[in-house]
């Protein structure tokens, strides 16, 4: 027997009691705080796909998850591409089938711990259908792009001729603007950063997720002018909960410019990372009136 070889449902077992007892204590946003603790990082990209809300109450995200358990777990497309074997997919089946039952009937609930064998599987379920989503729909982007590619523009006299070989026209993609970004985050966040550094995408997205003030703008001149934070010269208590301050150049970053809500910084991020311009400990949180609030 292989001796890698780990049992999926104890596997599966250990992942539940760790996340049950993240979020058994929550009567709001507990469906949200499952998807949050099993990935934190796109959690709020997930649950602004699917419109999970992180003040919905348990009833409601039941209602919610009826639909994802709803059908024999041996039918679920999303499942079809792991290999499961037979005596386990029988056993899931007849779990789940206790679950649709469960659901049925959920008020009341004898035992809290039900309602969290209905809550952390759908949680399970909506990361991977997100991921399939995007991992789809982003190969469709490229297939699409390139077809337009390849696409060749006619002039009216052009169209009345057969061409053998026409070369592609291409248009020359516009170059796209900086901008800079500004985070008000607890300093522990940013742990071994230093100014001139530069960091990939995914800890600018870290860095957005645990933002309580942000702003984003499309120079520094801009920033200057927008930024009146009280800044003290000495360094940065990286163990503490404290705020600091941390700003970022993004190139080809212009879609961030006055974005809203952290969700969308995340979406309209490029994919070259960024580099630290200042970085600072703040005095206290005066000055904030042109940040916006998370």
């Amino acid at each position: 027997m292989n001796q890698n070889y780990q049992d999926p449902l104890k596997t599966y077992q250990e992942q539940f009691k760790k996340i049950y007892g993240a979020i058994k204590n929550r009567n709001r946003g507990c469906l949200y705080a499952a998807i949050d603790y099993l990935d934190p990082e796109n959690s709020e990209d997930i649950c602004h796909y699917f419109g999970i809300d992180k003040n919905s109450t348990i009833n409601n995200d039941l209602k919610f998850c009826k639909p994802y358990l709803s059908s024999p777990i041996k039918d679920l497309s999303i499942l079809q591409i792991f290999y499961v074997p037979e005596e386990i997919a029988k056993r899931k089946e007849d779990m789940e089938n206790q679950t649709v039952e469960l659901i049925k009937n959920f008020v009341p609930f004898k035992d809290s711990t039900e309602i969290f064998t209905v809550i952390i599987p759908v949680a399970l379920i909506l990361i991977a259908l997100y991921f399939l989503y995007f991992s789809k729909n982003q190969s469709e982007t490229i297939r699409k792009a390139n077809k337009n590619r390849n696409q060749i523009k006619f002039s009216e006299e052009g169209r009345k001729k057969v061409l053998d070989s026409p070369e592609p026209i291409i248009d020359s993609p516009q170059p796209r603007k900086p901008s800079v970004l500004c985070l008000v985050v607890p300093s522990h966040q940013l742990s071994s950063l230093n100014r001139g550094d530069s960091i990939p995408s995914s800890r600018v997205k870290k860095l957005i997720s645990s933002a309580s003030y942000f702003l984003c703008d499309g120079s520094l001149q801009a920033i200057d002018k927008k930024v009146n934070l009280n800044f003290s010269g000495s360094s940065i208590n990286f163990s503490s909960e404290e705020y600091a301050y941390i700003q970022l150049i993004i190139p080809e970053g212009q879609d961030m410019i006055a974005q809203g809500t952290k969700y969308s910084l995340k979406k309209n991020l490029p994919d070259g990372g960024a580099e630290i311009d200042k970085i600072a400990r703040l005095i206290n949180l005066d000055g904030l009136e042109n940040f916006i609030c998370a």
